[in-house]
């Protein structure tokens, strides 16, 4: 196959697209394909990039931004570029996580409840406040100040709650906020770390207990993975720092939870139309699991979690990828 991985680009998670590209391109040119890496400067670029544009097919090792929340997918759709993975549909809907959530709450996969807030970075203000009851605008100015915030939080989530960037990944922009007194401090800090002029930043209802995720591979279920920092919860720098967590597959889960869990994640990722690979983030609290978001591009460096499980069950990293960029090749009736 001739591939050409593109990687980079310009969103927050830049340096871990790196990692996930160059990793995907070693495994390809390892199995005898010719492939070309690209470091794109961002996604509009690809539109005149010539490697891109006569590749037998394209794989998109992007994190984060335009790059995987479906402005990449639809560019390649225009130019008639075969890709690997998800479309640009399936990528929007999960790159939003608050639109993934009324997925899962329209299929009756549960999810924490939560808040999303339009926030204006050049007022440092509010916009909107949308749940899944109403919404609430502000007018001029209005009066929708962080403490209204922090109330309604406060009152429909509860403490402790997470507070999250509405379209990233990699554990960009997470706070676990403890208490009300520490959440106007927080909730700024990952305002301050979004880009934009306007950005939505999701409180959801913090749920104690573990930490899970499924893959699905071509449409079928890889075994349940837990996921336990050894300090503090599963955020950056425990993500990708070799030693800090600890992973269990499969997941020491018993039935039916695991079936169920293992069937909610293939659920969504066909309700979402995903294509491909994707992963399913989960907590479990002992008595219910939770779903919390899909991942379209999931991260492939020697700390990911889709590479694991995959390994689980005797696939090795080099044959995961190459059956990826075969897939999309069979889904676009060619094949090499």
């Amino acid at each position: 196959m001739r591939v050409t991985v593109l990687m980079g680009s310009d969103s927050p998670e830049r340096d871990i697209s790196l990692q996930t590209g160059n990793a995907v391109a070693d495994a390809l040119q390892r199995g005898g394909h010719d492939v070309t890496r690209v470091d794109i400067p961002n996604v509009r670029s690809v539109a005149t990039h010539d490697a891109v544009t006569s590749a037998e097919v394209v794989f998109p090792a992007l994190h984060g931004g335009d790059g995987e929340d479906g402005h990449l997918q639809a560019l390649l759709d225009l130019l008639g570029v075969t890709y690997a993975l998800s479309g640009p549909l399936a990528s929007a809907l999960a790159m939003d996580k608050a639109a993934s959530k009324r997925v899962m709450a329209g299929a009756g996969i549960a999810t924490p409840e939560w808040l999303l807030v339009t926030w204006d970075r050049a007022t440092s203000g509010p916009m909107a406040v949308t749940g899944s009851e109403s919404t609430v605008t502000a007018r001029n100015g209005g009066t929708l100040g962080l403490d209204r915030i922090r109330e309604r939080a406060e009152a429909e989530l509860g403490f402790p709650l997470v507070v999250k960037l509405n379209g990233a990944g990699s554990s960009v922009g997470v706070e676990i906020v403890q208490e009300a007194g520490e959440f106007a401090a927080a909730f700024e800090r990952v305002a301050a770390s979004a880009v934009g002029s306007q950005v939505g930043i999701l409180l959801e209802r913090y749920v104690p207990g573990r930490e899970l995720t499924v893959a699905v591979f071509l449409g079928r279920r890889l075994p349940l993975l837990e996921i336990r920092p050894r300090d503090g919860f599963y955020d950056y720098g425990n993500k990708y720092t070799k030693g800090a967590t600890e992973y269990l597959v499969p997941a020491p889960i018993h039935s039916p939870t695991y079936e169920a869990i293992s069937a909610d994640a293939l659920q969504l990722y066909d309700l979402l139309g995903c294509q491909g690979v994707a992963r399913v983030d989960f907590r479990f609290d002992g008595d219910h699991h939770w779903c919390l978001e899909a991942n379209t591009i999931p991260g492939m460096t020697e700390l990911s979690l889709v590479p694991m499980a995959a390994d689980a069950v005797g696939i090795g990293f080099d044959s995961l990828v190459e059956d990826l960029c075969r897939d999309a090749l069979l889904r676009a009736g060619t094949n090499s």
